[in-house]
């Protein structure tokens, strides 16, 4: 089995293992919680204030009871019985019933519901003013804006006509001084002035204003709006549904702002459901009657047909007693006779409403065949009966069957007439609306909710877009596992390090009279011109206790035990970019180091800015720059530093290029020398991506250590690197995360003007 392939450091992960998971998302909001924060609150305030600028949606609900038709006030309802069953209920034809023109436009004309009126306000920030005015009393104009409303008008427009060219239009009225107002169209042009409590008509626009309180030069929107378009939008605000399944029961709500509106609307619109109900169910008992009136004397007539003819009969043949047989024969007949004649009378009744193909006429054509076929058969029983004795049995039997009918026709136009006169319809009001407490809507506890939801996400997305862009580094874990870099810790950020970047001297430009002098050595005296010697003490010995000094402590473990497993004991600290406390950490590293009894040699290999002799109060001299140039020996370039076991060899003051410096064969023999006689050789380096003087020195290092600084660099930053430093021949063995605040965020960068300023002495 061959061994797992190892993914080089530096290298960012592929991208089936680059997953977005939870705690990066929680880590990146811990690191940026201004924005987390601030994102969430500013959308959150959205969501308040938009809830409580919305207007409170009140719904009233009045219930209705509809019950099956009676069967005595429709013979349509009669016959359907006769073919066995009764219709089910109704409900939904009724509901829309009650959402049609007839019913609706009666409720749109009572409450002027086509004519809608409000206040010209401010968006949001009218509409919370004005829940804070009192009715009737104008609310003084905010910020001047006088044609606004503030709160607390009132208007009342009982009449308003406008031409077809004008309805669905938004007309201005605006109030003018001593109760007149003017109306204008949308283009501005004035249409009308009037006062409030006249009617002003001029030709197809007529108004009347009954109560009109608000300031001088308060507008309101007001619109005429189409007939059909008012009840289409009453029926939207309507929600008619059925309490159950086939319970008859419907319940109508209404949603309106006004609470008292919304109870009245929804009482007028169950009334003019009832009321037209009832002028349905009047007017089809009134054709009924109409019909069973004319009816009556062409029974009669029947009726007195029937007798003359039997009574003619009865005086030719004498009275004879019919026989078994023919009494069979009149009681077998009657009772068919008797359902096709009422039959035959509802199918006449239906042909006043109905075409022939209509279901219900060809159910009782359906009957009427039925019976008919059994009026066959017992007319074919008794075919072989004397003729005289069947068509004086035929005779009494039309005279009975003509009795029943008139009596029944008789009957039915009395129920008819009683019913007229106390009709109350199918449908009851069971429960008429009240006025509703609390609103219905908005929902402000679930808006303001989701704002609050919205927010966070806003939030979020928002951090991870900064990271997405900016992709600032922050903490060791993220390092680690995105781009698979060791690290050996992190230094916390502790307020004794806030003079650390202050005190370190910029990189300056050498004088002209210098850099000209090629391979010259550099009197210490003139070199002190341009090099400050700024003390800077080691905070390994000035504060061993401080926390940052503590995590070196467990640093520098690591460190000894890596070195000592990969047998280097020339070490280079490079950083990535410049500020990010490279120094600070060479300094300090090496004087822990030097107290565990090992002998330590510190290079300041950072040629262009000569700092580690500051911190250990020692001004500019002869170093690494003379070595190089052959002025000086190794052992004459290291010096103590006052702390035990720890030699510095300084920069020194040669006026020659750094890179040509660094590529003298001498830096090899004096690194090599330097390992013999010393246990540990730190160098510090120049910035990777600033100068290419660290790759140099990293190349004849044993090993490598990254330094980087928490949310200064990017991902691509640290990438490009470690990718230096190994194209060099570099050996990176790790890295250290420095300035790492408590809350895992980091310090923020001090300003290159900052820095020059105050190590120059020119700030306070």
């Amino acid at each position: 089995m061959s061994p797992p392939v190892q993914r080089p450091y530096g290298t960012p992960l592929p991208l089936e293992d680059d997953e977005f998971i939870l705690r990066d998302l929680v880590r990146m909001v811990r690191q940026q919680p201004g924005w987390a924060i601030g994102i969430t609150a500013v959308v959150a305030a959205a969501a308040t204030l938009y809830a409580y600028s919305m207007p409170a949606i009140y719904s009233a609900d009045a219930l209705l009871q509809v019950q099956a038709s009676n069967p005595d006030s429709a013979p349509l309802a009669r016959a359907s019985q006769m073919m066995g069953g009764d219709k089910p209920l109704p409900t939904e034809t009724e509901i829309e019933i009650i959402r049609s023109r007839s019913v609706l436009e009666p409720v749109v004309n009572a409450f002027r519901l086509n004519v809608s009126v409000a206040p010209v306000t401010i968006p949001f920030i009218g509409n919370v003013v004005r829940r804070f005015a009192t009715t009737g009393e104008p609310a003084p104009a905010w910020f001047g804006l006088k044609s606004y409303a503030w709160g607390g008008e009132q208007i009342d427009v009982e009449l308003l006509g406008v031409p077809p060219a004008l309805e669905d239009v938004p007309l201005t009225l605006r109030l003018l001084e001593d109760g007149a107002f003017a109306l204008f169209d949308p283009n501005g042009v004035q249409l009308l002035t009037g006062r409030a409590g006249a009617i002003v008509d001029d030709g197809p626009l007529q108004i009347r204003v009954g109560k009109l309180v608000a300031r001088p030069g308060t507008e309101f929107t007001v619109t005429r709006a189409n007939q059909l378009a008012a009840i289409e939008e009453l029926g939207k605000s309507l929600l008619v549904v059925e309490q159950g399944k086939q319970t008859g029961i419907v319940q109508i709500s209404m949603e309106s702002s006004d609470r008292v509106a919304a109870m009245q609307i929804a009482n007028a619109v169950a009334q003019s459901y009832v009321r037209q109900n009832l002028e349905r169910h009047q007017e089809e008992t009134a054709r009924t009657l109409e019909f069973v009136n004319a009816e009556v004397p062409r029974v009669r007539a029947d009726l007195e047909k029937a007798e003359d003819a039997l009574a003619a009969l009865q005086q030719r043949q004498g009275a004879v007693r019919p026989t078994s047989e023919a009494q069979s024969y009149l009681q077998g007949g009657l009772e068919i006779d008797r359902q096709i004649a009422m039959l035959t009378l509802q199918r006449t009744q239906l042909l006043q409403r109905f075409m022939p193909a209509h279901p219900d006429v060809q159910t009782i054509d359906a009957q009427l065949s039925q019976l008919r076929a059994m009026q066959q058969k017992l007319e074919a029983r008794f075919r072989d009966m004397p003729a005289s004795e069947k068509s004086g049995v035929r005779m009494e039997r039309d005279v009975k069957i003509a009795q029943e009918i008139y009596i029944s026709l008789q009957n039915k136009a009395q129920e008819l007439m009683i019913n007229r006169a106390g009709m109350v319809g199918n449908v009851h009001i069971l429960d008429e609306a009240l006025i509703p407490s609390l609103p219905v809507k908005p929902k402000r506890a679930l808006i303001i909710a989701a704002g609050l939801i919205l927010g966070f996400v806003l939030a979020v997305l928002t951090v991870f877009m900064r990271r997405a862009v900016f992709g600032r580094m922050r903490e060791i874990e993220e390092i680690e596992r995105r781009l698979a870099l060791p690290m050996f810790g992190e230094i916390p950020f502790s307020p004794a390090q806030s003079w650390l970047k202050a005190s370190e001297p910029p990189e300056l430009p050498m004088p002209v009279e210098l850099a000209g002098a090629e391979h010259a050595p550099v009197a210490p005296e003139r070199a002190e011109e341009w090099l400050p010697a700024a003390t800077r003490p080691v905070l390994a010995e000035s504060r061993p206790h401080d926390e940052a000094i503590e995590a070196l402590c467990g640093i520098c473990t690591q460190f000894q035990f890596t070195l000592k497993q990969m047998g280097h004991r020339v070490v280079a600290i490079v950083g990535a970019t410049s500020g990010v406390g490279k120094s600070f950490v060479a300094v300090n590293l090496a004087t822990l180091l030097a107290r565990s009894n090992r002998r330590v040699l510190l290079i300041d290999a950072d040629l262009r800015r000569h700092r580690l002799p500051g911190y250990f109060n020692r001004a500019a001299g002869m170093g690494l720059s003379e070595l190089l140039g052959g002025r000086l020996d190794a052992d004459q370039a290291a010096v103590p530093t006052g702390v035990p076991n720890l030699w510095l060899v300084p920069a020194g003051n040669f006026g020659a290029t750094p890179a040509e410096l660094l590529m003298n064969t001498r830096l090899r023999q004096a690194l090599e020398s330097y390992a013999r006689t010393y246990d540990l050789v730190i160098i510090d380096t120049p910035p990777v991506l600033d100068h290419n003087d660290a790759m140099l020195v990293a190349a004849l290092a044993g090993a490598t250590v990254l330094v980087l600084r928490a949310g200064v660099h990017t991902e691509q930053q640290i990438v490009e690197a470690v990718k230096r430093l190994k194209r060099a021949g570099g050996n990176v063995v790790g890295g250290i995360l420095n300035t790492v605040s408590r809350n895992g965020g980091h310090r923020p960068a001090d300003s290159m003007d900052d820095v020059v300023a105050r190590a120059t002495g020119q700030a306070a």
